[in-house]
């Protein structure tokens, strides 16, 4: 029987929700707060958190949970690839091998979906038409196993059950570059469309107005799962000085019982520079020539650096940003970041 979602939704005040509406341009319908944690999400999100909250996962589910722009797509095409026998020819997105279960809350019906997500769609709901359903959570509901999902909801907010159920993969990488990446994202992708400055957005980042956090809330629910043999704790960082040593670490906890040469052959496929040269991996192109993604913008996976966050931080945003980690010092203090590999 399904479970009423156990939080608060309310409105942002207006104080705060029609500046953010004239520098985020895709804001038009409002913002929505999860309370007691104040997380922001688009107010679609309020159709949908019942679903999320009662979404049925399966045993061999591997779950890919990240504050966004901490090493998802990265992770997601490694897990795919290890979890499905080393494919490296697939002709597959990865939006549809490991799809992204809240997309319909993140984004408007004015944007044109992507045609692979759409044939999955028809292919696993025939009849149907995806605009009276949530497109991207029915792919996710019917993908076959076993599946790789990504969300960037952070524990508390999907079935109480998931640990019991199956295994998560938590990523996380430290808040000045996640807000950098995420500042040119937001820039980038039409269902936030961000025409301020990088200074702009710190402030809205140290206000936690952002959508998808506040960033140490996601990060504090995944730290305190850290140690359940049914979650992988991660750090980008970690990925970045020794990816052979990580594929490992994810080997034993997935049982995917890969052989050294085959790990390498992951890490090769899964390089950056070698995702952002397929169009399975970077959704860049085809989202721009249809209008999902601006224009000249950087692209959808940008560079992929550790330590790339100290070319935008002036000494007032560094400070400004200080004031924010104190604010959440009770759980910025514990978490181990570093900010240079």
């Amino acid at each position: 029987m399904a479970s009423p979602f156990p939080f608060e939704l309310t409105r942002m005040e207006r104080s705060e929700e029609e500046p953010l509406q004239k520098r985020f341009l895709a804001y038009t319908e409002g913002l929505v707060r999860v309370q007691p944690s104040g997380y922001v999400m688009p107010s679609q999100y309020s159709k949908f958190a019942d679903k999320y909250y009662n979404f049925c996962f399966r045993e061999d589910d591997v779950v890919i949970m990240t504050h966004p722009k901490c090493g998802t797509t990265w992770l997601q095409e490694i897990i795919w690839t290890m979890r499905n026998g080393v494919d490296i020819n697939t002709d597959l997105a990865l939006d549809v091998r490991s799809p992204f279960i809240e997309f319909d809350s993140l984004e408007g019906p004015h944007l044109k979906p992507f045609q692979p997500t759409v044939d999955a769609f028809n292919e696993r709901n025939p009849g149907r038409d995806h605009r009276d359903v949530g497109l991207h959570l029915e792919v996710t509901m019917r993908a076959p196993s076993p599946r790789t999902i990504k969300t960037h909801l952070p524990f508390a907010y999907l079935n109480p059950n998931l640990l019991d159920t199956c295994k998560v993969v938590y990523c996380t990488r430290n808040p000045k570059d996640a807000c950098v990446s995420y500042y040119h994202h937001q820039r980038l992708v039409r269902c936030t469309e961000f025409i301020g400055d990088f200074a702009e957005f710190v402030d809205y980042w140290c206000q936690d107005l952002l959508t998808q956090g506040p960033f140490w809330f996601h990060v504090s629910e995944g730290w305190a799962q850290r140690s359940h043999p049914n979650v992988l704790f991660l750090f980008y960082e970690d990925m970045k000085e020794d990816i052979l040593r990580e594929l490992r670490r994810l080997d034993d906890f997935l049982n995917t019982a890969l052989t050294e040469r085959q790990l390498q052959t992951v890490a090769n496929h899964t390089k950056i520079s070698n995702m952002k040269a397929r169009g399975t991996s970077d959704p860049t192109e085809a989202a721009t020539r249809i209008g999902r993604f601006v224009e000249g913008e950087e692209g959808f996976i940008r560079k992929g650096e550790s330590g790339g966050w100290s070319s935008y931080f002036t000494p007032e945003l560094e400070a400004k940003f200080q004031k924010w980690m104190d604010k959440w010092a009770h759980v910025a203090k514990e978490v181990p970041f570093r900010y240079k590999v």
